[in-house]
Parts: structure tokens; C-alpha cells; sequence
């Protein structure tokens, strides 16, 4: 007879990405580096293969909405990737590195 598996908790990434998500923020994934604590929150911009897309809003907005929503939020990166060729500029993708300080969700 074969014992049951453990019911594994989630991942603090995951946990992360759905604690965003129940206010709003719709975050496409969140990683968390093992060594530093510090979590990578990625977002992507819908309809990404039309070229007229409007594109996701900058990581500064990202990071205002973010440390707005909570309050143990540190925000220690962000960067863009825009999309110089299409019209508009549009952000194509935008990455936030953010640290909690209240020891993790």
C-alpha cells in the first residue's frame, strides 16, 4: 500500500502573484531568488503580437500601484522593454524587483 503524497504548500512566488492579484494588480508571474529574497514581478502587455497594441503601463506605474496596495513593500528595481519600432513606443514588457520586509507572504 502507497503512502499519500504530502499536500505541498504553494510557492511564495505564487503566493505573491495571487495576493496581487486580489487587489487588482494583474501581474503575468512573480519568482523569488532562494539567496536574496528579493521577488521578480513580470508584466506583459496584452495582445502582444498586434503591432498597434497600446502595450502595459511602465514599471514606475507598476511600482506606485504596488507599494500603494502595501505597505511592507520595497521596491529595489525596475526596468522596461519598449517597443521603439512600433507605434507609439509601446511597453512590450515590464519587470519590477521588489522586497518584503515583513518576512514574506
Amino acid at each position: 500500500m502507497q503512502t499519500p503524497s504530502p499536500i505541498r504548500k504553494r510557492l511564495q512566488g505564487k503566493r505573491f502573484l495571487e495576493a496581487l492579484q486580489s487587489v487588482g494588480i494583474e501581474a503575468h508571474n512573480v519568482t523569488r531568488n532562494r539567496r536574496t529574497g528579493v521577488y521578480t514581478v513580470k508584466f506583459v502587455a496584452p495582445n502582444i503580437a498586434d503591432l498597434n497594441s497600446k502595450g502595459t503601463r511602465p514599471a514606475r506605474e507598476w511600482a506606485k500601484r504596488i507599494t500603494a496596495a502595501f505597505s511592507d513593500i520595497e521596491v529595489v528595481g525596475m526596468y522596461d522593454s519598449v517597443a521603439d519600432w512600433r507605434p507609439g513606443k509601446p511597453v512590450l514588457f515590464a519587470t519590477l524587483q521588489v522586497r518584503i520586509s515583513g518576512g514574506g507572504r
